[in-house]
């Protein structure tokens, strides 16, 4: 998936870093679906709080296939955003660093899980 371009002065050619930022995508897509459907199908109120989804998005997701979620993740856009304030990420990062940020985030994903609970 490398878009090259020639150019006029005979120098190798570039690689078009557009490219690559639509295989990440492509991918970053892939995996989110993989884990929203893995989760849909172990542990339906979980995903409902981890992903974020209705429950009726993530009884299609349990049930579709591999080929589906590809050509899902090939959209050109990324199906998932933060569940957070932006600006609440950036003080954190601002305060805490990166390593602390995942743990915040895992206790706040552990607190909804509890609440969730019957």
């Amino acid at each position: 998936m490398t878009d090259t371009h020639s150019t006029p002065d005979g120098e190798p050619p570039r690689t078009n870093p557009a490219a690559y930022q639509d295989c990440e995508v492509d991918t970053l897509n892939l995996m989110w679906l993989l884990g929203a459907r893995e989760l849909a199908r172990s542990d339906a109120e979980k995903a409902v709080l981890v992903y974020g989804l209705d429950r009726e998005v993530l009884e299609i997701l349990r049930h579709a296939s591999l080929t589906m979620l590809r050509e899902l993740a090939a959209s050109g856009v990324l199906l998932f955003r933060p569940r957070f304030r932006v600006c609440w990420l950036q003080d954190r990062l601002r305060t805490t660093g990166p390593s602390a940020l995942g743990l915040g985030l895992q206790v706040i994903l552990l607190a909804a899980e509890e609440v969730a609970q019957p």
